[in-house]
């Protein structure tokens, strides 16, 4: 009847940890909280995950960038307080971030005509595959979060 008891107990208290959610804190003013939330796959070992950040921006048709570079040493991990203690990245700090310059061949280019253009961080973030957790970023509101699988051709995923 003891064994019983104490079985019941551990359960129930391994059962109520288990459910509980991490606790993070609110993203400071300009920045949004993302969840990387990968989807499950058969045998997760020894696959990696590349991360890169992504920025929206209206440049003149005549120029042409394709990545842009911030500090990496702003970028901090902390973990949740407990019980599960999982990692969360922050982007600390003033950042700023340097685009590439590359100006179009194109001599009959409009200068004054204005697009949109997706630019992806030249730095990245590897992580082994987890599926188990979702990882936190705090970046900056008008910024991306993408990512895509190692060893793969695929094009980097934006994370709604």
């Amino acid at each position: 009847m003891k064994r019983i008891l104490l079985f019941l107990l551990v359960y129930i208290n391994t059962t109520i940890i288990a459910q509980q959610k991490p606790s993070y804190p609110e993203p400071e003013k300009g920045f949004k909280k993302v969840e990387l939330e990968l989807p499950r796959i058969d045998q997760e070992k020894n696959i990696n995950v590349e991360i890169k950040f992504g920025l929206n921006v209206t440049v003149s048709e005549c120029f042409n960038p394709s990545i842009f570079i911030f500090n990496m040493k702003n970028l901090k991990i902390d973990y949740a307080e407990n019980p599960t203690g999982f990692p969360y990245y922050t982007l600390v700090g003033n950042s700023p971030i340097e685009i590439g310059p590359s100006f179009n061949a194109d001599p009959n280019c409009d200068k004054e005509k204005k697009v949109k253009k997706k630019l992806l961080s030249s730095q990245n973030i590897s992580r082994e595959y987890n599926s188990n957790y979702n990882v936190l970023f705090y970046i900056p509101e008008n910024w991306t979060l993408e990512y895509r699988i190692s060893g793969t051709n695929n094009d980097f995923v934006t994370i709604k």
